[in-house]
């Protein structure tokens, strides 16, 4: 994952964009939505076959993905429904990459292979959050793993901007995300022996 100091460099260089540009009047879950709306019209892109346009949307939509955030925490409105719409409209946001992505190598006949690393990649990205989920609903952390939400994002839009690293960047997706979900379970289970070590 990003490093704890760039993540907090993040944040704070969003917050002061909020106050800047008075995002204030904009509720966080708003941001959200919008963000997502953003996303389907990349996918869009995507399936008509303009990787570089979807692309540049798409990372367009990742400031809202951050903002949104942003604007909870300066406007104090941290709110558990909108911590969980934030998490669902991230799902929404993948399905609808992904899927878009298969339809562009389907469509174009694409070979049987790219769209199986689609599958896969997002078969293994919804894990990954998944498990974070599930392991934090029954009191555990989960913290860690290889691939998060911004290096998938990352990965992705690179693989759009640059069309010849497309296929390499699925590959490192269907590959790394679902490792990432393996880490995410080996750390509960070994957190859940530090709890209870009879466990099995």
């Amino acid at each position: 994952m990003f490093t704890q100091r760039f993540e907090e460099w993040v944040r704070a260089g969003a917050r002061r964009l909020v106050t800047a540009i008075h995002l204030r009047g904009i509720t966080p879950n708003a941001l959200t939505l919008i963000g997502l709306g953003i996303t389907a019209c990349a996918a869009v892109l995507i399936g008509l076959g303009w990787l570089i346009p979807g692309g540049l949307v798409l990372l367009f939509a990742g400031l809202f993905d951050i903002l949104d955030g942003a604007v909870a925490r300066v406007t104090g409105r941290v709110h558990r429904y909108g911590a969980f719409l934030d998490s669902t409209t991230d799902r929404y946001a993948e399905i609808v990459t992904y899927a878009a992505l298969l339809y562009h190598f389907v469509s174009r006949s694409g070979g049987q292979l790219p769209a199986m690393l689609v599958i896969v990649a997002m078969g293994g990205s919804l894990l990954v959050s998944y498990v974070r989920a599930r392991a934090q609903s029954l009191g555990f952390s989960c913290d860690g793993g290889l691939l998060a939400r911004p290096e998938r994002v990352v990965i992705t839009v690179a693989g759009l901007v640059v069309p010849a690293l497309l296929i390499p960047a699925l590959w490192v997706l269907a590959v790394l995300t679902n490792v990432t979900a393996l880490q995410r379970i080996w750390l509960v289970w070994r957190e859940a022996r530090r709890v209870a070590p009879t466990d099995s």
